[in-house]
């Protein structure tokens, strides 16, 4: 991503979730890029100004305590928010297409991109996010506390929070690169794909935080690595960024995948190499992360377009209806069509 500091205007947002300070951040910074309108359930839609970008930003309180915030934005010429929150703040973000740049004091910089899962560590933190001119960014975000997310965890009967590892691990979940994650990511895209204005809205929205919530505790059950257990890959700088590319390869040539031979070659590495960095980076294999990514494209076609169930299969890549309706209903449990009607 193009440096943006001398390009872009940063926002501001600083304070502690549920905050008069946080709170005014956010609706200064929402005031100065959008206008609202307010939904009968609560929820508030941030639509950009043209001069901004296109898109939304919509903004869901729960009786839980905790806000829902559903992306679906692209910036023109970039945009950049710095923030400061301290160690309470709690948030768990899910990227369901396109990626944003998260710039941490402590961290260090990464991409957050489809299919990842990003979870904020239980400490401050401060840094600048930043998304580049016109990539569109769709992703789904709870905020709250953690003092909040014990509170509500101990009234459904659940016990304490597991540990969140070391700081090298809270790390890693951060810029959405833990694979112990990927289990939240199915509750949160169920959200992000939900449309219906309906008496049961928020009720479904509660469930599929629930649904979230059951998955980051299994995730956050760290378990100690056997004895013998072999150091962890170590990738340079540029085999990050080779491995970085290879998603964006596969989705440009999905129609004839390359592949890992001509993926490795491509990347200047072995396929060994390719393959156990990829797996390092992402926690899946290359043909696995890139089937997820066809798949969760393919959901949200079914969504946002009336596109017949043969098109939007050929748009991500299968050869035939057939093949595509077979791997949907695999993934899924359920056909393209019906998966259509039951989210719009």
């Amino acid at each position: 991503m193009a440096n943006l500091d001398l390009v872009t205007p940063v926002h501001q947002l600083a304070g502690a979730a549920g905050s008069t300070d946080l709170d005014a951040t956010y609706a200064a910074y929402f005031a100065s890029i959008a206008q609202a309108d307010t939904c009968r359930d609560g929820t508030v839609r941030h639509r950009l100004r043209p001069e901004v970008g296109d898109g939304t930003i919509e903004v869901t309180p729960l009786r839980s305590g905790f806000h829902i915030l559903r992306y679906d934005v692209a910036f023109a010429g970039g945009h950049q928010v710095r923030f400061a929150f301290p160690g309470d703040h709690f948030e768990l973000e899910h990227c369901v297409d396109g990626r944003m740049h998260i710039r941490e004091t402590s961290t260090g910089a990464g991409d957050l991109r489809a299919s990842s899962v990003s979870l904020s560590p239980r400490c401050a933190t401060d840094g600048v996010i930043a998304h580049g001119d016109g990539e569109r960014y769709r992703a789904v975000s709870i905020t709250g506390t953690w003092t909040g997310l014990e509170s509500y965890l101990g009234g459904l009967g659940t016990g304490a929070l597991p540990a969140i590892g070391p700081d090298h691990v809270a790390r890693e979940r951060y810029l959405g690169r833990s694979a112990e994650l990927r289990p939240v990511a199915g509750p949160l895209e169920e959200i992000f794909l939900h449309r219906r204005s309906s008496p049961g809205r928020l009720l479904f929205m509660e469930s599929r935080l629930v649904a979230a919530m059951a998955a980051l505790i299994d995730g956050l059950t760290v378990t100690a690595p056997p004895a013998d257990a072999q150091e962890p890959l170590v990738l340079d700088d540029h085999e990050v960024a080779a491995l970085r590319r290879v998603p964006d390869l596969l989705w440009q040539a999905r129609h004839a995948p390359p592949t890992l031979a001509e993926l490795a070659r491509a990347s200047s590495m072995s396929v060994r190499r390719l393959a156990t960095g990829f797996r390092a980076l992402y926690g899946t294999s290359v043909m696995e992360y890139h089937r997820r990514r066809c798949l969760d494209r393919a959901a949200a076609l079914l969504v946002e377009t009336d596109w017949p169930v043969a098109r939007i299969g050929h748009e991500v890549g299968y050869a035939s209806p057939s093949n595509f309706g077979y791997a949907f209903r695999r993934d899924r449990g359920i056909t393209p069509a019906r998966f259509r009607r039951a989210h719009s």
